[in-house]
């Protein structure tokens, strides 16, 4: 049986908290007469534990579907930008003499440190390349070159949105739950503590089977000094 070294509930890990609400489960019904427990903190306590346990199992699934997707994204942008800086070379050696071209295509620069304006230098790429399309001009890219960077660039922002859309309406939201069940079940036990202590003194042994922390007399005396 866990012994718990304090009741500073506010205070617990997650997994103290499921130890707590596991050993309570087992044990309140043998004193709900004797302690004379609230029928509303008995129904609590019977299922508290199978609740907390489904919100952790769910965060922790919720954040190893949300890794890997960054998984993913990782793979498909190291993907979509190396062939970016394929045709970006490309370019530069068709171009060398050419600097307004070179200006125009975006390509003149070093390429962006951050994901997004990466992103950007590639999307800009693609745009040239369809307004030359639509005056008639040549592509400054063969179309195999345009249609693969365009394929790589669609995966890597599909990958993204899957990660801001989790975010959105899945782990956000079940984090957002389970601090919310926390708190909750933190009252919870600050309340079933107090009505135990009116029956028993904080250094009941018994109190350890309602997940609570039992106080040696010593300091229970040293309080109860400091309060005279």
């Amino acid at each position: 049986m866990p012994i718990f070294k304090d009741n500073y509930f506010t205070n617990d890990s997650y997994l103290l908290r499921l130890s707590r609400l596991e050993i309570l489960k087992k044990f309140i019904h043998e004193w709900v007469g004797s302690l004379s427990i609230p029928g509303e903190i008995v129904e609590w306590g019977n299922k508290a534990f199978d609740r907390w346990q489904e919100i952790l199992q769910a965060v922790k699934e919720r954040k190893g579907s949300t890794n890997n997707f960054y998984a993913e994204q990782k793979d498909a942008d190291e993907k979509t930008f190396k062939y970016y800086l394929k045709c970006k070379r490309l370019l530069i050696s068709q171009f060398s003499n050419d600097l307004p071209k070179l200006k125009t295509s975006g390509i003149s620069g070093r390429f962006p440190r951050n994901r997004t304006d990466k992103i950007k230098s590639v999307e800009k790429l693609l745009r040239l390349n369809i307004r030359k399309e639509e005056k008639g001009d040549s592509k400054i890219l063969p179309e195999n070159f345009i249609v693969q960077l365009r394929s790589l660039l669609e995966k890597s922002n599909s990958i993204n949105e899957n990660i801001l859309a989790n975010k959105e309406n899945g782990t956000e939201k079940k984090v957002a739950k389970q601090v919310g069940i926390f708190q909750e079940d933190s009252k919870k036990l600050r309340t079933l503590y107090s009505w135990a202590l009116m029956t028993w003194e904080p250094d009941e042994p018994y109190l350890v089977q309602l997940g609570f922390a039992v106080k040696p007399k010593k300091y229970i005396q040293k309080e109860e000094t400091e309060e005279i």
